[in-house]
């Protein structure tokens, strides 16, 4: 194994290592369910509206549809890292506030298994928690009340897929297709006839997917008063939910089409499932009276114990999700140009979630969720050389896309109605490809203009701008994995 392959892994284990207490939220909002759920994924799909489930790319892993890690390169692994962070301005209609966060956002690794066999495994955010809500109320004449909400942690995924691809009509049958091509000038008169050959194509891949789901969010409730009084004493409870359970997804992927090194028409047609689950889940709960305050520097002492309970079992409903995505991939004849269309849609049904512990259920009060993105992707030059400087501007992929999401979020207003929370997004990215050493690498920018929520009816508005960066590797052809070699 070259020093190359180790870098990356030593690289990825450092960095997967590090990513457990990274915060990925501060949104108020992410009190209720989950958390905030983790949408954009990687760079290159965050920059095209977070469109992904039709998307195919043999230098890419894209982990949010198994059945792509079968159009992985044969012995070209896929390694990838992601990083993301958000910078945030809190509205309501008196007051803002700004927020900010950054961190390592997923490790995927992609890997051939064998002819029209291909795995992905890999860690990412499935959703956040992290807000700090304060409250002052008057009591009575002299004694104020200081309500702190606080909100902590999350849920991750360590994902493992396969796929496997079968049919390929493009390659078993070899049909080659003469197709005539007329260019006219101004008078519309033929001036030139071409002749392209080129490979009808059909494929289609299955994918399977297990998703660990682990991690823990935290809640704290204080209420303290002030002043302090030998009568009514501060509170708190810690409570923390700890998932550690398997959900599954299922993906497919079509595409079909006309593909030459002159022209390319080809149309991809992704879908993913995943089944409603009841994921295993442990529950704390840590609740005292103290006298002091936590909020203004002062040291605390706890007076009594209210309630202890530690690691009680229950679960968590995962609701069930199902997505559809397409992609059309287009090079005109005589351009070397290349534009990529995507769009998705993801419906889950998180009206259905609840929780359960101690033969308790509650229930989330949530609504059901809907995804609905657009995207673009241009490349000027695509069939030119990476070490092609003079045209380096030409060989990026340049990427736009929109976004539009009914979140899970129902949220009571002033007047007591409830009030559901949407999140609309513009976005932009780019792709840079570089050659390094003996690998072929991929540096990945997006950014992501967002509002959510609204500051109607007493609640929080959240203007935001989405940060994120990606790296991929993959090694050069000739420098290809798991090939057994004749000669040394």
């Amino acid at each position: 194994m070259s020093n190359l392959r180790y870098t990356i892994l030593l690289l990825a284990l450092v960095l997967s290592m590090g990513s457990w207490a990274q915060k990925g939220s501060k949104s108020p909002y992410s009190t209720y369910g989950l958390g905030e759920l983790n949408r954009e994924g990687y760079a290159s799909f965050a920059g095209m509206g977070g469109t992904a489930l039709g998307a195919t790319d043999s230098a890419i892993v894209n982990s949010m549809n198994p059945a792509s890690y079968a159009y992985i390169g044969r012995s070209l692994p896929v390694f990838q890292l992601g990083m993301n962070g958000r910078l945030s301005q809190f509205s309501t209609i008196d007051q803002t506030t700004n927020q900010q966060h950054f961190g390592l956002n997923q490790f995927q690794l992609a890997l051939p298994i064998k002819k029209h066999w291909g795995a992905g495994i890999g860690i990412k955010p499935y959703s956040f928690k992290g807000y700090t809500i304060t409250n002052y109320t008057i009591e009575d004449e002299d004694t104020t009340q200081l309500a702190v909400s606080e909100g902590s942690g999350g849920v991750r995924i360590a994902n493992l897929g396969v796929s496997y691809q079968p049919l390929d009509f493009s390659k078993k049958h070899n049909k080659y297709r003469s197709y005539k091509v007329y260019t006219s000038d101004s008078t519309s008169k033929v001036v030139k006839v071409d002749t392209i050959k080129g490979n009808r194509i059909s494929r289609l891949s299955l994918g399977a997917q297990a998703n660990y789901l682990f991690g823990t969010a935290q809640k704290t409730r204080s209420s303290e008063f002030l002043p302090s009084s030998t009568s009514i004493f501060n509170a708190r409870a810690e409570s923390g939910t700890r998932l550690s359970g398997l959900m599954y997804e299922l993906g497919l992927n079509y595409q079909f089409g006309f593909e030459s090194p002159a022209l390319s028409n080809v149309l991809s047609i992704g879908a993913t499932f995943s089944p409603a689950t009841e994921v295993r889940a442990y529950q704390d709960l840590y609740s005292y009276s103290y006298v002091g305050s936590f909020y203004r520097g002062q040291s605390v002492s706890v007076l009594d114990t209210i309630e202890f309970i530690r690691d009680s079992e229950g679960v968590i409903y995962k609701p069930q999700s199902i997505g559809v995505g397409l992609e059309y991939r287009i090079r005109p004849f005589k351009s070397s140009s290349f534009i990529r269309l995507t769009a998705d849609v993801k419906q889950e049904q998180w009206s259905t979630f609840y929780t359960q512990f101690d033969e308790t259920t509650v229930n989330g009060g949530l609504r059901d969720r809907t995804y609905l993105g657009l995207g673009l992707e241009w490349t000027p030059l695509s069939g030119t050389s990476v070490l092609d400087q003079g045209q380096f501007m030409s060989k990026l992929h340049y990427r736009f896309g929109f976004s539009y999401t009914q979140t899970e979020w129902n949220v009571e207003g002033l007047d007591g109605n409830m009030v559901g929370i949407n999140n609309y997004g513009m976005s932009f990215g780019l792709g840079i490809p570089v050659r390094v050493n003996n690998s072929n690498t991929n540096i990945n920018f997006a950014a992501n203009l967002g509002n959510l929520g609204t500051t109607e009816n007493g609640l929080i508005q959240e203007q935001y701008v989405g940060l994120f960066v990606g790296l991929s590797i993959t090694p050069l052809s000739s420098n290809r994995w798991f090939v057994k070699r004749k000669y040394n």
